[in-house]
């Protein structure tokens, strides 16, 4: 079992959005994926998706999820909201991946930098960041690149573009799930690889020696 989380303390980023895009495309490929949902927000109401779905925004729930998930296959997909700080960087330190998404913004640019800094510092490994909602046309990408030349080059896994149909997975299921538009599910599996490829170059092998998630009563 790998361990990813998505964090960020900057609102509007797309975490929610990339966490359920990645534990779609892991299933696409047929690859267990366990979505722990901890933001303070409500979870969705979820029908049929070809994912698991839980609500684990009390630490001791999310402890136990993860110690239950350790020695399954797949990948366990932490929706970190950002927004209670011990807890957060506890996850970042638990997990095998931590990933920031970052927006063509030059105040989430700073902001992200400042966040993966605060992680490291607390001991987590391995925080890297995700382009979010990268513009499609050559001129925006150029006007933008001043935002993202900030980020170290070999820290940003990957570069996902804007597709407004994303919304839909962040939507509750009011009947059976709908396989979302051809789009989503392709950027959903260009997430799954990069996201794959990006565990493999920090060496993270199949039966390598699982991190225990031991919370220690932490205070959040």
């Amino acid at each position: 079992m790998k361990g990813i989380a998505i964090t960020g303390r900057k609102g509007g980023i797309g975490k929610t959005s990339i966490a359920h895009l990645l534990a779609l495309g892991a299933a696409w490929q047929g690859i267990p994926a366990y979505l722990m949902h901890t933001d303070n927000r409500a979870p969705l109401k979820v029908n049929g998706r070809p994912y698991m779905y839980y609500d684990a925004r009390k630490p001791e729930t999310l402890e136990t999820l993860i110690g239950a998930a350790l020695n399954n296959d797949g990948f366990c997909i932490i929706d970190s909201g950002g927004n209670r700080s011990e807890f957060d960087k506890w996850i970042a330190r638990t997990v095998d991946l931590v990933v920031i998404p970052v927006t063509p913004d030059p105040e989430d640019v700073q902001e992200a930098l400042a966040h993966m800094a605060a992680l490291e510092d607390s001991g987590a490994e391995n925080v890297r960041f995700i382009v979010n909602k990268y513009p499609a046309h050559k001129n925006e990408r150029l006007f933008v690149a001043r935002y993202f030349a900030q980020l170290p080059e070999n820290k940003i896994i990957s570069r996902l573009a804007e597709i407004k149909a994303i919304r839909l997975l962040r939507e509750s299921d009011v009947q059976e799930f709908q396989t979302p538009p051809s789009k989503v599910n392709n950027l959903a599996r260009q997430l799954f690889f990069d996201v794959k490829v990006a565990l493999e170059s920090i060496g993270e092998e199949k039966g390598e020696v699982q991190k225990t998630a031991q919370y220690d009563d932490m205070k959040v």
